[in-house]
């Protein structure tokens, strides 16, 4: 492999990179424009909640799981998701990946907050159409979870401009542009 191909290769997994870390970013903002810009329109959304496995079940077009992602995301008090270990196999106009998931969600049970932190791996496809990067399949698989009761203490004090919000108001929206 030249100096070229192998330049290629390394561009490649940043971009894929960068959309693994787009898609997180749109759950933890509940931002469900940029959660479609992550997915080809045909591409397949796979797994189930650890926690609430009944609940919340999906395989299926991954655009299609965006507004009721977008309206379960709303519904949770606080979240996070860290995206690691990025292994990427690019082929031409195709990538193979896994990364690493840590997910931290603060939801509701019986009138206590909770914490429900879950750790898995992402796998994904990607697909490279008209020199664009997107996933076209995603299957997450989770090693361990905990569900406890949530221990996060605010100051009265704390501003409320220095506190993440969970869409456009969020700082971040005034330093980046997607």
């Amino acid at each position: 492999m030249d100096l070229q191909q192998q330049l290629q290769i390394l561009l490649d997994k940043q971009a894929i990179t960068e959309v693994m870390y787009k898609f997180a970013r749109a759950l933890d903002r509940v931002d469900g424009e940029l959660m479609k810009f992550a997915y080809w329109e045909d591409a397949i959304e796979e797994h189930q909640d650890p926690i609430f496995p009944d609940l919340f079940f999906y395989n299926d077009n991954a655009h299609a799981f965006v507004a009721p992602a977008m309206e379960g995301f709303k519904a949770l008090k606080a979240t996070q998701h860290r995206i690691s270990n990025p292994l990427i196999e690019v082929k031409g106009d195709t990538a193979n990946a896994e990364a690493y998931v840590w997910a931290y969600h603060v939801h509701e049970e019986d009138g206590v907050d909770k914490e429900g932190i879950l750790g898995g791996r992402h796998h994904f496809r990607f697909e490279r159409r008209h020199g664009e990067w997107k996933i076209i399949h995603r299957n997450t698989v989770f090693d361990w979870n905990q569900n406890l009761t949530a221990s996060a203490i605010w100051a009265d004090s704390f501003e409320d401009k220095y506190r993440g919000k969970r869409d456009k108001t969020d700082a971040s929206y005034q330093y980046l542009s997607f």
